[in-house]
């Protein structure tokens, strides 16, 4: 009877330890969430206020769940047109239709740091 008992906690002892690598290496093998690209960072614009702003860098997020970002070349009604980077040393030129626009970026520049207060200027009496 003891050696029975002590067959069945070895191998409860075993299929516990077996369960708890098994669980572990399928943690492991599990895949990851991707991490997002960063978005830009911008001001949003509507589409017609984009006719005054043509020479300006816009991030353009389209129905087709994609992200171009560029320089606004020219702006009509049924169509923007970017100048996008890609690498070489000319730049592509896309055609963004109307409809297919999700959403529009002004892509503000970093601001530029405050110079420096010199000391003699600071507005403090003097004794």
């Amino acid at each position: 009877m003891k050696t029975s008992l002590l067959a069945s906690l070895a191998f409860g002892a075993t299929l516990a330890l077996a369960g708890g690598f098994s669980t572990d290496a399928l943690a492991a093998k599990a895949p990851k969430p991707k991490a997002e690209p960063a978005k830009p960072v911008g001001e949003p614009i509507e589409y017609a206020a984009l006719e005054t702003r043509v020479g300006e860098t816009i991030s353009v997020d389209t129905t087709f769940h994609t992200t171009r970002t560029g320089k606004l070349i020219k702006w009509t009604q049924p169509t923007l047109t970017v100048e996008v980077a890609n690498g070489s040393s000319e730049p592509m030129v896309l055609t963004v239709p109307k409809e297919t626009i999700r959403s529009i970026m002004i892509l503000t520049p970093p601001q530029a740091a405050e110079p420096a207060k010199d000391a003699g200027t600071s507005g403090a009496k003097k004794n």
